[in-house]
């Protein structure tokens, strides 16, 4: 097994095989044991909703919703794979798996983890959150794909003394932070990588990492001016809205509700049917890293580690937030792993090795085996119909839910939730086909409800389905 895993060729095998495995994804739901919040269903919808409005109906309004504000760069990553193959929704998932395969490439090809690669590649592509999340369109994944090949080209350019793989690291760094705002913590990774590594070495090895310090603080500089001068000031008021409305910008004020909540999410992941390994190989982890500092092993002589501890113990702060759904939790998961065989490596036991993949990879495989034979395609099914039914006219259709299952109508889509806008402008401008929402509202926080607008009233008829666990009706509006 030592020399299949060995054998330069296994990871390109390793990636042709993680791609096949998606194929019968590709136009299917996400697994119910996804996430514990609607965002897996709908945000795919909702973070490409501007860009397609944009390009189907030629309107475009930043403020329509706060996707594009807080992730940029991913309809940027978007955009030319909508204007080479249109804006389909299978089109989106493709571009995101693309952008997964290259980055398992890239990370072969700077031999970034030596003879680690044909190790931890099977299990990191195969750990369930991973593998679900990389064939459906949301930011997430991007964000740490960047971050990963940052991470690769930071310690290429550390083993070959060039400073312009650093450079591009920081620049990757960049990209990941703007591809999804809340990826930010990520510019303070390099930075605190290269200040411990300066401050670790002596000789001429002292002046490179000086320059890699200067490097990394002027670029965490810049994406600090950028996020204040041309993110933060222009949009100023409207974030201050944003920010009153969205939970996920809100954390407890006091330390023992913070400590409550820490527990909480802890305790909900622990159980969790996908994220519950990853939070046991967690602690297996921390005890492996206690047992390398007992035996006082030199961990600032191997910068691909003391990164990835960096990013792990920033990923760790994400726990204060009060809304942490799985998807926020992918880029811990992966540095997880990442770590912990970096760890294992330490104790010179290849057959260690080789076992902690065969069972990751095997406990990863099962449960995606499970999620083939539970597949549903209720979002397919759902654009086909209203594909079929909405008319192309310059009318609308409105709701957080019309933003994925109205996808491929190309029909200008509206987000809708309490406070977030006048309601009642957004049933005129312009003039509204569908309204799609959950029975009791509550992707909206009963928007509609709040201002008196009896939906059934305004509409001619009606059709119900369900996605996963929520109940949805399209009212078709009175003409």
């Amino acid at each position: 097994m030592r020399s299949v895993i060995a054998h330069k060729w296994f990871p390109y095998l390793v990636i042709l095989f993680f791609f096949i495995a998606q194929i019968p994804f590709l136009q299917s739901d996400a697994d119910v044991n996804l996430s514990h919040s609607r965002g897996a269903w709908t945000d795919e919808g909702l973070y490409t909703l501007q860009l397609r409005n944009w390009l189907n109906t030629g309107m475009w309004n930043l403020h329509e919703t706060d996707a594009f504000l807080r992730a940029p760069l991913f309809n940027a990553l978007l955009l030319p794979s909508f204007l080479i193959a249109g804006t389909d929704w299978l089109v989106a998932r493709l571009t995101i798996l693309l952008l997964v395969m290259l980055t398992g490439i890239v990370l072969i090809r700077l031999n970034t983890f030596k003879h680690l690669t044909g190790v931890i590649l099977p299990a990191l592509l195969f750990n369930p959150v991973v593998f679900h999340y990389s064939h459906l369109a949301m930011t997430e994944i991007p964000a740490t794909c960047f971050l990963l090949m940052a991470m690769a080209f930071f310690n290429h350019g550390i083993e070959t003394k060039k400073t312009k793989h650093v450079l591009l690291s920081n620049v990757l760094v960049v990209v990941t932070v703007f591809i999804k705002i809340s990826f930010v913590y990520a510019a303070a990774i390099l930075p605190f990588t290269a200040i411990i590594l300066f401050a670790a070495t002596t000789g001429t090895e002292k002046n490179f990492f000086k320059k890699q310090v200067l490097i990394s603080v002027c670029t965490a500089l810049g994406i600090a001016i950028l996020f204040y001068a041309v993110w933060y000031l222009p949009n100023k008021v409207y974030l201050a809205k944003i920010a009153a409305i969205q939970s996920e910008l809100k954390f407890d004020n006091n330390l023992h509700d913070l400590w409550e909540r820490i527990k909480f999410t802890h305790t909900l992941y622990r159980e969790d049917v996908f994220m519950g390994y990853s939070v046991y190989l967690f602690y297996v982890t921390i005890f492996l890293l206690a047992v390398v500092l007992w035996k006082r092993k030199k961990l600032t002589g191997q910068p691909l580690l003391l990164f990835c501890l960096v990013w792990l113990a920033l990923e760790l702060l994400k726990f204060i937030n009060v809304y942490l759904p799985s998807r926020y939790l992918i880029s811990t998961a992966v540095v997880n792993m990442l770590v912990f065989f970096a760890l294992l490596n330490e104790f010179k036991v290849p057959r260690a090795l080789q076992a902690g993949s065969l069972l990751l990879f095997g406990i990863g495989f099962t449960m995606i085996t499970l999620s083939y034979t539970n597949r549903t395609f209720q979002i397919k099914e759902a654009n086909a119909y209203f594909t079929k039914t909405l008319r192309q006219n310059h009318t609308t259709a409105v709701g957080n839910w019309a933003s994925v299952c109205c996808w491929n109508s190309k029909v200008y889509s509206r987000y809708c939730v309490k406070d977030y806008a006048n309601q009642q402008e957004l049933l005129l401008k312009p003039k509204v086909q569908l309204i799609l929402t959950e029975t009791d509202e509550g992707e909206s926080a009963g928007a509609f409800a709040a201002i008196g607008y009896d939906l059934q009233a305004h509409s001619d008829s009606a059709v119900t389905f369900k996605i996963a666990n929520w109940q949805l009706k399209g009212y078709w509006m009175s003409q």
